[in-house]
């Protein structure tokens, strides 16, 4: 998109933004039809900005019913350089969170599960199947799902112990005792069922976390998946600083061509 052509939705954007301002929280916007002849805009373009508002956590869209200015909602922010679950980090800040369609299912793995859990797809694997919807002042914020090998965690002390952090119950238990988590960040689309969970409009662009925690033996011990809906939460990373690239010159010697002694070593 050229600067020219992004001109008419930037001045939408401001103009929507100056409307949104003069309008109290969780007020109703105009219906589409009306917004766009008000605004002189086409319904494409109003659609696409109103999408980029909701996914922002600006307006909420309740299909069948309209778009609303947002409510003041909970929000997290949280690096990811350090493992911390979601229910830590909200009581870290002040929050409280709520564990809502809690499922827990003994199950033989799938050909996914098993992939992300590092086995062969001839291996029979039982595993612990836990999800749940993460609510913060009763507003769904987050959909979990963590895949676990019955091993290393049973039906009953999911049961007990919790209180929507499925990694709190494997470092209390400390068996087997974990080393790191690899982490896939990524954006994805809300299908139909998901979308429902979480309240949000179809397609709504959700932050996915694809994650597999790894003991000290270097086997998986839970592959999960969350999403989080946006306006809620805010990650960031701490990176490391390489070193600038910097061209070996060509008079000095480059190769083992240069050093006919190089053998002796």
């Amino acid at each position: 998109m050229t600067p020219a052509s992004r001109r008419p939705r930037l001045e939408l954007e401001k103009t929507l933004e100056a409307m949104m301002g003069e309008l109290k929280l969780g007020d109703r916007l105009p219906p589409e039809p009306f917004l766009a002849r008000q605004l002189k805009v086409s319904r494409p373009m109003l659609r696409e900005v109103l999408a980029s508002f909701v996914e922002r956590g600006l307006l909420i869209r309740r299909h069948g019913v309209g778009t609303f200015l947002s409510p003041q909602t909970p929000f997290l922010e949280s690096g990811l350089e350090v493992l911390e679950s979601l229910d830590s980090l909200a009581r870290r800040t002040g929050l409280e969170t709520e564990v809502d369609q809690l499922e827990i299912l003994e199950k033989r793995a799938s050909a996914q599960e098993k992939k992300g859990l590092g086995n062969g797809l001839n291996d029979e694997v039982n595993v612990l199947k836990v999800s749940r919807v993460i609510l913060m002042e009763h507003q769904p914020v987050a959909y979990l799902l963590d895949v676990i090998p019955k091993d290393y965690l049973r039906k009953e002390q999911v049961e007990t112990s919790i209180h929507g952090s499925v990694y709190d119950i494997l470092v209390d238990a400390n068996n087997p005792r974990l080393a790191y988590s690899r982490t896939e960040i990524m954006s994805e689309g809300a299908k139909e069922s998901l979308a429902s969970m979480l309240k949000v409009g179809r397609g709504t662009a959700l932050t996915k976390i694809v994650a597999q925690l790894y003991s000290l033996e270097g086997k998986v011990v839970d592959y999960s998946t969350s999403y989080f809906v946006p306006g809620h939460f805010k990650f960031h990373v701490i990176r490391r600083l390489s070193r600038p690239y910097q061209p070996v010159s060509s008079s000095l010697p480059v190769s083992f061509e240069n050093h006919k002694d190089y053998d002796e070593y």
